[in-house]
């Protein structure tokens, strides 16, 4: 089976708005990753099937039934596993997300992350959006060194009128996030309280050539903070880092 070029080409693309806040060397570790994804995007996938166009998928996802699935039934093409790494986001969360800031002034460096976790989706509506919930773990390098792990549930919209070029999704979590301890960035940010266990709002977009569902480019901002919560012992600030990844669906 072969992915059409526009596929590719916005499969592609899609690693490079991360390519541009990454530092030169993470550069070239992504435009790896990228190649050996768009490689094995290329094989045949389970039950890869020509993508509808884009008024009929709309049409039919609106009559279908909202759907519940057991986390303990056999999966179905509703499991999947996802593996990342990126880099510290010295940038806040809100002058990304709701001021608008341009990628090429981000800061990015200072700390390293690599992790991985498991997902199941749990309630779907059509193929319009659906609940997810996951668990992980990851690891920090460098500047930070402490273990994370999390637990959260994810709410994902899935149709965009291209998704028949590239499969695109977006998704946004509320959770809990523990880690081994509060590493000198955190206190930094929070001087008077800290807690090791914080808020996971970690928001995401994938992208997937329509001829297979089983993998996606995972482009998310791994996000942990307090918010000044009292349950999180008025914790100002966290931890972020601006990740990429690859997962499978099974």
């Amino acid at each position: 089976m072969i992915v059409s070029k526009r596929s590719v080409l916005a499969l592609g693309a899609s690693g490079l708005l991360v390519v541009s806040v990454f530092r030169p060397r993470a550069r070239l570790a992504w435009t790896a990753f990228v190649a050996a994804a768009l490689a094995i995007s290329v094989q045949p996938a389970f039950a890869a099937d020509p993508a509808p166009a884009a008024s009929e998928r709309v049409e039919a996802a609106w009559t279908d039934p909202l759907t519940f699935t057991s986390p303990f039934s056999s999966c179905n093409m509703n499991c999947a596993v996802h593996v990342f790494a990126g880099a510290y986001m010295k940038s806040s969360m809100t002058s990304i997300f709701l001021k608008g800031r341009s990628p090429s002034s981000y800061s990015v460096g200072g700390s390293t992350f690599v992790g991985a976790d498991f997902s199941r989706e749990v309630v779907r509506y059509g193929d319009l959006w659906a609940f997810e919930t996951e668990i992980g773990m990851g690891k920090r390098f460098g500047g930070q060194t402490e273990v994370e792990a999390w637990a959260a549930l994810y709410w994902r919209w899935k149709e965009f009128p291209w998704n028949d070029v590239v499969r695109t999704s977006v998704a946004v979590s509320t959770g809990l996030n523990y880690a081994s301890d509060v590493s000198r960035v955190e206190r930094e940010k929070s001087p008077d309280h800290q807690s090791r266990l914080l808020h996971y709002l970690s928001p995401e977009i994938t992208f997937g050539p329509p001829s297979n569902p089983n993998l996606d480019l995972v482009v998310r901002f791994h996000h942990r903070s307090g918010g000044e919560l009292g349950v999180f012992d008025n914790t100002a600030g966290g931890s972020q880092y601006i990740t990429a990844g690859m997962r499978y669906h099974w």
